[in-house]
């Protein structure tokens, strides 16, 4: 059986997403229940974040890919 590196790159980038996620609605809750904070700043933190996952799990990506050839 071959070993398949996307596979396991996708998974990673899917754990780390899942993670990411509830990270975030923990935190909504905790802003949402605290009169002092608004949740909505949150939005740009994680949105970058998840962005970042994505973008260095496609780099890896294409890296191993070019690799292999």
């Amino acid at each position: 059986m071959a070993y398949d590196d996307a596979r396991d790159m996708g998974t990673l980038i899917i754990s780390a997403l899942l993670i990411l996620a509830l990270i975030f609605a923990g935190l909504w809750i905790i802003y949402y229940v605290s009169p002092a904070h608004n949740p909505q700043v949150l939005f740009p933190w994680f949105g970058w974040s998840a962005a970042a996952v994505v973008l260095v799990g496609l780099v890896t990506y294409g890296i191993r890919r070019r690799r292999r050839r």
